[in-house]
């Protein structure tokens, strides 16, 4: 059985080593734009509307777990 990854793990070192939270968002925005994601535009306009670095790793935490079947906020649920 095959085991798949998010596309969203590849950079999750590098959302966060972030040290604003435009810096994260300008990585996750710029991984999305290059992938066939589902809900890419969604997450796009979500990741935008964020405020502060906090919850910004919060959105990207339950979007990787949303992959999972493992969400806990409504961020990733909506």
């Amino acid at each position: 059985m095959k085991h798949y990854n998010s596309t969203l793990a590849s950079i999750t070192s590098d959302v966060y080593k972030s040290k604003t939270a435009q810096e994260a968002k300008e990585i996750i925005v710029g991984h999305l734009l290059k992938t066939q994601v589902k809900d890419r535009d969604k997450m796009i306009t979500d990741v935008a509307k964020l405020n502060n670095l906090n919850q910004v790793w919060r959105y990207f935490s339950n979007s990787l777990l949303r992959f999972e079947g493992l969400s806990t906020n409504t961020y990733a649920s909506k």
